[in-house]
């Protein structure tokens, strides 16, 4: 049987609320805000993998155990810059580690056979929003330019998840299916 996989960090629940809170400013036709519940920082995407996959994955990940490092998540922005598609909160602490531990598990995984997508130019962010299509693109641009600088907050990553994502009829949800504590 296959399942819908992904590595990811967590975020707190502090930070959840904050970021909920944040979103507001981005109510509005055609925008899709995170649910709180579903909030994380993903390391790598795997896409459908099967039991004895994910037994590798979990190799994978216990091979990549490291130190708890610190992150802050900031300066709210979006991906592509022509045709607004993310709207996210970057993380402006932390990143270097951040980069480090998605590149132990990229070879960890590739060590492992494990085929997933590659990403060319990780580039690390709590999702808050997807968008779809605006009608008011002039209060959407004014909500980001107001919220560009906003402040999450800081955490320690303590942890790497590994987590199924099972859609459901209101969307995503996700389950955790092994925690490797740091």
């Amino acid at each position: 049987m296959y399942m819908r996989a992904f590595i990811a960090i967590d975020i707190p629940e502090e930070l959840k609320r904050k970021a909920e809170l944040l979103e507001n400013g981005f109510r509005m036709e055609g925008i899709a805000l995170v649910h709180k519940d579903s909030m994380h920082i993903t390391l790598q995407f795997l896409g459908e993998i099967d039991a004895a996959q994910a037994e590798k994955v979990i190799a994978a990940i216990k091979s990549c155990a490291t130190k708890p490092f610190r992150l802050t998540l900031s300066e709210v922005s979006y991906f592509t810059p022509r045709l607004i598609r993310v709207i996210f909160a970057d993380i402006t602490e932390g990143r270097d580690a951040l980069q480090r531990l998605y590149s132990k598990l990229d070879s960890a995984l590739t060590a492992r056979s494990i085929v997933f997508e590659k990403e060319h130019g990780y580039a690390p962010h709590l999702t808050l929003a997807r968008v779809r299509r605006v009608k008011d693109m002039r209060a959407l641009r004014q909500a980001l330019e107001l919220n560009a600088k906003a402040e999450l907050g800081s955490f320690e990553v303590r942890s790497i998840v590994l987590k199924e994502s099972v859609l459901t009829p209101e969307g995503h949800t996700y389950r955790d299916l092994y925690v490797l504590a740091l």
